[in-house]
């Protein structure tokens, strides 16, 4: 793999607009970093065919991004496919493309399945999300193929089968360290982190908060992230009293994140549904305490209670409020190394 003349191809929705955009897919931007470390003499060229809006092709650590700028349009759908199949046509002629990898089950592995079965080529999919329990029509194309399937955990790896019948191998993703700051006195008792949406559930989450002042008057909390909801998500705050508790902070960037991680307590995550979960890993290695569903990657130890039910937060939440503010540890569940050597198999295969 690691020669002059390894060419690998990355096909996403998405990615981010330049160096300086650390919230767009953090794992896939951690991953391609880490394989442009891996592999520093290969060819990586990464189509987006969504975002960022622009046609110019531009540079992010040494990994040639080529912008198809469909901008999420319906109507402009067929003609990004016809822009990324041409695309893979002239990088291929240039110089020749050895493994495509494919992320989401969706448009970038139909295009990409495609044209690596008519060039005998490698195909890898990476599943990423909901693609694994909501089946939609993109899937057939990977049904009987060739294609290796990756998954992100074994709840992800289950919803797959279950839905599409498509047998993965789980690589878990894994984290940067470098980009954690040093760990902090706690100066807030709950912290929940992710997009304002139906999918993360901060319905249940205001509820447990809502509860726990029962017993906690001085309870500190504060919400990381924005989206369609922060309406719905204020009024409850506002009708449940809770405005002097809660401190939603809106959007920030990832150093910001990570900063507010290392001076909390616990992660109360009440999402129904994660593939993987990044936000466990980071949670984890600023040396947080984790409150969660069975979801992602989750799996019961000291620094992590996995619930059931509602009620079975709110009393995890208690038992770890009551708990004595003891030494902060980090915790690493996947590597670098065990990530990108997984990989590097899977390519070679």
């Amino acid at each position: 793999m690691n020669n002059t003349n390894q060419h690998i191809v990355f096909l996403t929705p998405g990615f981010a607009e330049s160096e300086s955009d650390s919230t767009t897919i953090p794992a896939l931007q951690v991953f391609l970093k880490s394989m442009r470390k891996a592999l520093p003499y290969a060819k990586l060229t990464l189509l987006t065919f969504q975002f960022p809006f622009t046609r110019e092709i531009y540079d992010w650590y040494g990994i040639q991004v080529i912008p198809l700028n469909g901008q999420n349009k319906r109507l402009k759908k067929l003609q990004t496919w016809r822009k990324a199949s041409k695309a893979l046509k002239k990088l291929h002629k240039t110089q020749k493309i050895d493994t495509i990898h494919s992320f989401w089950i969706g448009e970038c592995a139909r295009i990409g399945e495609k044209f690596a079965k008519k060039q005998n080529i490698h195909h890898v999919v990476t599943v990423m999300g909901q693609d694994a329990a909501i089946k939609n029509s993109y899937g057939k194309v990977l049904i009987g193929s060739n294609a290796k399937i990756v998954t992100l955990s074994k709840n992800h790896k289950k919803e797959l089968k279950v839905n599409y019948g498509l047998d993965s191998s789980i690589i878990p993703w894994h984290l940067d360290v470098s980009e954690f700051p040093a760990l902090q006195k706690n100066t807030i008792d709950i912290l929940g982190v992710g997009s304002l949406n139906t999918i993360k559930n901060y319905g249940d989450f205001i509820d447990i908060i809502s509860a726990l002042t029962k017993t906690h008057t001085n309870l500190k909390v504060s919400i990381i992230g924005d989206g369609g909801m922060r309406n719905e998500v204020e009024t409850k705050i506002k009708n449940l009293q809770l405005e002097d508790t809660i401190t939603l902070l809106g959007h920030l960037q990832r150093t910001e994140v990570f900063t507010k991680m290392s001076q909390s307590k616990i992660l109360l995550h009440t999402s129904m549904y994660e593939s993987f979960g990044f936000v466990f890993l980071e949670a984890l290695y600023a040396g947080m305490k984790i409150v969660s569903h069975n979801v992602g990657l989750a799996k019961a130890s000291e620094n992590w209670i996995v619930c059931e039910h509602k009620i079975d937060l709110i009393e995890a939440c208690e038992k770890l409020l009551a708990t004595e503010n003891s030494k902060k540890e980090r915790v690493i569940l996947s590597s670098e190394t065990e990530t990108i050597n997984a990989y590097l198999s899977v390519y070679n295969a």
